[in-house]
């Protein structure tokens, strides 16, 4: 997750060596590169599946009709298109962690 840096041999990340990032590039690769699950998904018990999985699109600044389609088609790579309008306490446990997932 580019939290730790190597301490020996080289870790390329999309052609880039992570060693030598700096900090700031090195969030920049996590928040445009990198997903992360977390292992109690993090869901917001408000919003819907999709309103979760769009989250962080909305953040990267991804239009809302490109947000909306991209999210949707995470939720339904994952197995839940028919879930997308569920809120976290409405899914299971295993549903929960697809669409931590899908928004990762």
């Amino acid at each position: 997750g580019c939290l730790d840096r190597p301490t020996g041999g080289s870790y390329l990340l999309a052609g880039e060596e992570v060693a030598t990032l700096s900090r700031v590039r090195l969030a920049e690769v996590r928040n445009r590169t990198l997903g992360f699950v977390f292992q109690s998904f993090n869901l917001l018990a408000r919003t819907s599946a999709l309103e979760n999985v769009e989250l962080p699109l909305m953040y990267a600044g991804v239009p809302r009709k490109e947000r909306h389609r991209r999210a949707t088609a995470a939720l339904e790579r994952v197995g839940l298109g028919e879930r997308v309008h569920h809120h976290p306490n409405q899914l299971s446990g295993g549903q929960q962690r697809r669409a931590a997932i899908a928004r990762a």
